[in-house]
């Protein structure tokens, strides 16, 4: 069973991605033999105690080598790339779990092999003495198959390599050369630029600004850009391609960093995001002072500021940033009442246009000029539209989804033309982050291709105009700025601007935390791409010019280019460490929330993804009131922390009347990460609850905690406090 579950989603995974069978194949399939035939030996050694305890642990060693095995092949569907260790927070997440763990793509063969495993464990006999001999050898084998067969550059590593064998081998980056030769360097990758000669603005009468970003969006998406480059995606977007001709087009657009918190930071508050895999500084710019962003100039400028999404706000702290980066009023999965699709993640795509339209409209008959960004979520997995809907080239649900957002988007465009808001507005039109090419020459052209944004820029007078030089997403706060002729408030913000000419290219820098790399872009078109580890760094030369073309020709970076990577990727890196000095952290914005019965179980706190320093007590106070008719509330609340649970409080039921007290502390002796702190409510008697907080808090003091120890300082139901 576990030599069978790896190597049966490997021809799943070639199957349904079409690919050609190459030797990389047979190592990868060698790799998947040696991690199975040690869970193998593992789980021999405890069926070998001949106690039930051992059966027991080798039982549970054996599925869970199965379930981890399945969720690597949902992740390599859908990312192309291994999963790294340092996400697996993610999957003690209700959210992330609610709206793409549940979609799994075979459950009936996951439910088969599970229980297939089950018995074969339940069934399976002590082992023997030539059984182990055996065993050896066959691990033997495999091993040195791998030794054998070189690695390539030319295919995807979860052809070549094993998930667990992969995260295994990710080092901390040595020292290497000192900085000093290449400081002019790494300081300029970090400085604005507005130094070169504008074409447009800076636009008179305060135009408005709406910024839309389409999730996991990418230039090879749309069809004249991938053409352009000499390649083809099945996934399009023809009708944002074919508005995109008639305005303004950034065809080469950098985007910085996979997941959406990492890829709104650095468009926001025009700042390179982490480069490494890391606590985002997203969640970072939570406590204390923050970095000064985009929506906060805008706003001291006379702006109204909304920030309108599907999803659940709460998650990965969104609620709380974009509050703290300008934006007056947040909208989130509640607000969203009617949808044609929907998941944990939110409405589809046509559901929050056509509801977000209301809003934008209502923004600009007020009589301040509004910055606004949309984020839709439709495209992220599980790709949410109508099954029913007959969507024009069929083809995989990415396909589908991508063709229902190219739709909506192109007709709320058109809805904000009829209603006169296009004719003082920018609208802006990029990506948080970029899918790529599914269908990829290569396996560098793939990760390449997960950095290729773009950008479409709609001024109020329109204008045609294509611009194939390479920018970034982190120039998106600056050029804004620049085009309104607020060039005096740029102080802070790294990049340049899109609408001026520069004499002078620049290099741009990516990180890529599924496939665990980051990325040099030169002047030249070559890339340098190197591993988190940085102990081996490749240089990447397109042929014809075509920066993400599928003719590449690879050779060793040099040890200057890997220390000016290695060196700029540890300056991003620079943040909040230490958490303990942030002192109290508000768990939630909003101090009222409704919870109909109808929505069933809601997350009110989660997604903080904190990183917690050893020796740290961790302190959670709530203190809350329901109100509402014969109505009770259903509370759970639990700590997760490396993806374990540390805290669990469920069936608290407080009825209408009555307050709930909880405080504890927690002792984490050593390092952690992916600290979750979450609170749900369920209405279970009433149709409607309304529910008050005093206290939501979460508090970090470091000190010498040597145990893992909980202590439980209140918790109460009692009658609420008259008013």
């Amino acid at each position: 069973m576990c030599l069978a579950a790896p190597w049966l989603t490997r021809v799943l995974l070639l199957s349904e991605k079409r690919l050609a069978l190459a030797p990389a194949d047979l190592r990868g399939a060698l790799a998947d033999g040696s991690v199975a035939l040690l869970v193998v030996g593992v789980a021999g050694f405890f069926f070998a105690t001949g106690r039930w305890w051992g059966r027991a642990i080798g039982l549970w060693v054996v599925v869970s080598f199965v379930w981890v095995t399945f969720a690597m092949y949902e992740f390599i569907s859908v990312f192309d790339s291994l999963y790294a260790l340092a996400h697996a927070g993610f999957l003690a997440d209700a959210t992330f779990i609610g709206g793409s763990v549940r979609h799994v793509r075979h459950p009936a063969l996951l439910a088969s092999f599970t229980v297939l495993a089950i018995a074969a464990a339940l069934w399976a006999h002590a082992p023997r003495k030539p059984w182990w001999r055996w065993w050896g050898v066959l691990f033997a084998a495999c091993v040195l198959g791998q030794v054998v067969i070189p690695t390539s550059h030319a295919h995807d590593e979860w052809r070549q390599r094993h998930a667990i064998q992969a995260n295994l081998s990710i080092l901390p980056a040595s020292a290497g050369v000192g900085p000093a030769s290449i400081h002019a360097d790494v300081r300029d990758v970090f400085r604005g630029n507005l130094r070169g000669e504008r074409w447009a603005g800076p636009l008179s009468g305060r135009p408005n600004v709406l910024l839309i970003l389409v999730e996991a969006a990418s230039g090879a998406h749309l069809p004249s850009v991938a053409a352009a480059q000499g390649v083809q995606s099945a996934t399009a977007m023809p009708k944002l391609d074919a508005l995109a001709q008639r305005h303004i087009l950034f065809t080469r657009v950098i985007s910085h960093q996979r997941q959406t918190n990492r890829g709104e930071y650095g468009i926001l508050c025009g700042d390179y995001p982490k480069l490494l895999t890391d606590q985002s500084k997203m969640s970072e710019q939570v406590y204390g002072a923050a970095r000064r962003c985009l929506p906060e100039v805008l706003r001291d400028e006379g702006y109204a500021t909304a920030y309108i999404q599907s999803a659940p706000l709460g998650f990965m702290l969104k609620d709380q940033f974009m509050k703290k980066a300008g934006f007056d009023e947040l909208v989130g999965d509640p607000w969203f009442e009617r949808s044609y699709a929907r998941t944990d993640w939110g409405v589809d795509d046509k559901a929050f246009f056509e509801q977000s339209l209301g809003r934008v409209v209502e923004l600009h008959e007020a009589e301040r000029p509004f910055f606004a960004t949309l984020l839709t979520v439709g495209t992220h997995h599980p790709f949410t539209f109508p099954d029913t809907a007959s969507v024009e080239g069929g083809g995989t649900r990415r396909e589908r989804a991508f063709r229902w957002a190219d739709d909506a988007l192109a007709e709320f465009l058109e809805q904000l033309e009829l209603r006169g808001v296009l004719h003082d507005t920018v609208v802006i039109i990029t990506s948080d982050e970029s899918a790529g090419l599914v269908q990829a020459a290569s396996a560098t052209q793939r990760l390449l291709s997960q950095s290729w944004s773009f950008a479409v820029v709609m001024m109020p007078e329109p204008q045609a105009k294509r611009i194939d030089t390479l920018y970034a997403h982190v120039d998106t706060a600056l050029s804004v700025l620049d085009l309104l002729g607020f060039e005096r408030k740029t102080r802070g913000f790294t990049g340049r601007s899109w609408f001026r000419e520069y004499e002078t290219p620049r290099r741009l820098f990516a990180g890529n935390t599924y496939a665990r790399s980051v990325i040099m872009w030169e002047p030249t078109g070559s890339v340098v791409v190197c591993g988190e580890s940085f102990h081996k760094c490749m240089r990447s030369v397109p042929v014809d010019d075509l920066v993400f073309g599928p003719e590449r020709q690879s050779e060793p970076a040099s040890p200057r280019e890997r220390q000016l990577v290695l060196e700029v990727a540890r300056q991003t890196r620079s943040g909040r460490r230490d958490m303990t000095e942030a002192g109290a952290i508000q768990l939630l914005t909003e101090d009222t929330w409704s919870v109909p019965a109808a929505e069933g179980k809601k997350l009110l706190a989660g997604g903080q993804y904190l990183r917690v320093p050893g020796g740290t007590t961790l302190r959670v106070d709530l203190d809350l009131e329901v109100s509402g008719d014969q109505a009770t509330i259903d509370f759970h609340q639990n700590v997760l922390l490396n993806g374990y649970e540390k805290f669990l409080r469920k069936g608290i039921q407080v009825r209408g009347g009555e307050r709930w007290r909880l405080s504890y502390e927690i002792g984490v002796p050593r390092d952690g990460s992916h600290l979750v702190v979450q609170l749900y409510a369920t209405t279970v008697s009433g149709d409607v609850a309304e529910i008050r907080f005093h206290d939501a808090r979460l508090s970090m003091t470091a000190g010498s905690v040597t145990s893992p120890t909980v202590a439980v300082i209140e918790d109460e139901v009692s009658a609420a406090d008259p008013r």
